[in-house]
Formats: C-alpha cells, structure tokens, sequence
C-alpha cells in the first residue's frame, strides 16, 4: 500500500431532479468547480484513523473485525466514509489477500465561510474520492464507470433515497446525462454475488453519457443560504400515494429533458433555455400537487430576477433551499444580474462546469 490522495467535484442539477429518482428517467448534471480531496496513507498503528474537520474536530479511530470496520464514533456523518472503506476493501480483497490499516484525511471547499454546505452533493463526493485513493493507492485500475458503481453500492448499504446522480457527477465529471438505476435489482444480485460480478454486470436503466460543453451559454448560481436535505424532500415525494400528477409530471418531465439533451447535442440556445424554463414549471406543479415548497421565496426571486435579463432559471436539485441557477447568453450584462442577486439577498457562487 502507498499514500494516495483523489479529489472529486460537486455537481449542480441542470435539468430532471425527482424524475431521476424512477429508474430510467433521465436528468441532466454539471459537474462544478468545488471538492472534496481525500488522502489514505498507511497507518503506522494497529488501527487506522480518519481526520476531517468536516466530520469531527479530532481524528476518528477505526479498527477491522472479520472484514467490517469498526468504530466507537456515534458521528453520523462519519457512516457514510465507513461505507465507502467497507465497499472499496470488499472490491479490492478480489485483488489484494491483506488490506493493512490505513490513515485518511478529507478536506472540503463545499462549505460557506460559515461552514454551511451549499448544496453541492459533498457526501456523493466523498464517497467517490475516497474510493479512488483507496484503489489509487493498492494499484488497482478503474473507470469513471467502476468508481459509480463502487459508490453506488456503498449509498445502497445506507438505503439512500436519493437517485445518485451525485456520484454520477463526480464520477465522470463535465455535464452529463444521467438516469438511475433499478436498485432492488441491483441490491438482489449483491445478495447473491460478490461485489466484483455485481459490478462488472449491466446494471438495469443506467446510463451515463457525456455531453458537449455549453457554446455561448453562462451558468450562473446563486446560493440562498438554507441547505436543504435530498433524503426528506424525495421522501416527501414518495410517500405520498397521490400518484395521478406524480405520473402526468414523471411522463413530461422525460419528455423535455429528452428534448434538452438533444438541443444541448445540437448546442441550439433558444431550445436549451425554453427546456430549462418548462422543466421549472414541471417541477413547480408537481410540487403543488404534493404541497411541499420546492422554491423558497428567495429562489423565485433569484428566478424572476434571472428572467428580466431574458436568462432561464429554475431551483437546482431538492429544492426547499440551497441553489438556483441561471443559463444566460454570452451578451448579457452578466454583473448586473450578479449585482441585484446580491441585493435581493442571494449569494453568487463563482462556479464553473469541472471536467477531469
């Protein structure tokens, strides 16, 4: 074993959040310029420790028994790290007879100064880039593809609600195309095989497809101060048995991010933002229809705001909080926008579309 150490970006949703939660339904993810950076080092003693400032304010001790890590710490933000090391060292004992006690550091740039998260997916990226600093550091290859999958069983173990669309984005990084997942397929066969079949099989409705990078198009974001939980609001969502206008809005939804993939391909600005504005106005029925508030008072106005200047705007992900985005054109007074997000009480976050 060698120190290694592997970051992995954050990700904004552009376009199908909540549809991607169904498997099959497509959405669209940037990749953006803020990390998570993990670094494992071979532990000098007879157990292993995880520092982050994140986590906690001092080191987390962990040890091993019969192959499943073990730790005293009742921090919950530290289980989804464990599920990650538990899934990498499952993968790499195909390879590997002995994994050795290791040291891990994790640093992140997600946070406000205030140490707020800004919404930016940082579990998901954790996830990704510890995984690739464990097989980094043990030699064992991998693909964008592999370190998804890795990740993906390692949010399974925790039951996550979400659709994983994170790890996708920190996976493969750039703006991709993203649908989930069948999970109860995929949890079926790691009952039944070891991780390294599970993972090397086709996964039902998967797909991960790289998309060319916006030409005379600006993604800007603002950030509205209230970050918001993925596992409640999608829960939220689900429960709910009303499923008449969940259908209408999953059938539409598909439909217009399609149609965006397409106009994206084709880089057809007009068609790019007429998309973004009707997936908002999905998003925002559907939310009506579930009574739950996916824009905060202070994301309309970040939208309206957007609009005035002929941008289209919509929340970014959860919603209920945490990011909003504008694509405008090249020739708008970009600044100006800026300046009245700042006085409406908004937050602009200087992010640009990360590819590795």
């Amino acid at each position: 074993m060698k120190k290694a150490h592997a970051k992995a970006p954050g990700k904004l949703y552009i376009a199908g959040e909540y549809a991607v939660v169904e498997p099959g339904h497509p959405s669209i993810i940037a990749a953006v310029d803020r990390f998570i950076t993990v670094e494992v080092a071979p532990s000098e003693n007879t157990f292993g420790s995880i520092n982050s400032t994140v986590l906690s304010t001092g080191p987390i001790k962990w040890e091993r028994k019969n192959n499943q890590i073990l730790s005293q710490s009742s921090i919950l933000k530290a289980d989804i790290v464990f599920a990650a090391m538990v899934t990498a060292e499952a993968y790499l004992r195909s390879f590997i007879p002995s994994i050795p006690y290791y040291d891990i550091t994790i640093t992140s740039d997600m946070l406000s100064d205030k140490g707020l998260k800004y919404g930016l997916g940082s579990s998901g990226a954790v996830t990704v880039a510890l995984i690739q600093a464990l097989l980094d550091s043990f030699s064992v290859g991998y693909t964008p593809l592999l370190l998804y999958k890795l990740s993906a069983v390692a949010h399974l173990s925790l039951n996550s609600k979400g659709s994983f669309g994170d790890l996708a984005a920190a996976s493969f990084s750039g703006l991709i195309a993203y649908s989930s997942f069948d999970k109860r397929s995929v949890q079926e066969n790691l009952n039944l095989n070891p991780i390294k079949t599970v993972v090397e099989a086709d996964w039902p409705h998967l797909s991960i497809e790289q998309l060319p990078r916006l030409n005379q198009v600006s993604l800007l974001v603002g950030w509205t101060g209230s970050p918001a939980s993925t596992e409640s609001l999608v829960s939220h969502v689900e429960t709910d048995h009303d499923r008449l206008p969940y259908e209408v809005f999953l059938t539409e939804s598909k439909k217009c991010v399609e149609r965006l993939i397409i106009a994206i391909k084709q880089q057809k600005t007009s068609d790019i933002f007429k998309e973004i504005t009707y997936n908002r106005q999905l998003l925002l029925k559907m939310s009506r229809f579930k009574q739950f508030e996916l824009e905060t008072p202070l994301l309309s106005t970040l939208c309206c705001i957007a609009e005035t200047f002929h941008a289209a705007a919509k929340s970014s992900g959860a919603g209920g909080g945490d990011c909003g985005i504008a694509l405008i054109s090249e020739d708008v007074d970009r600044e100006s926008l800026l300046l009245e997000w700042i006085e409406a009480g908004i937050t602009p976050l200087p992010l640009t579309i990360h590819t590795h």
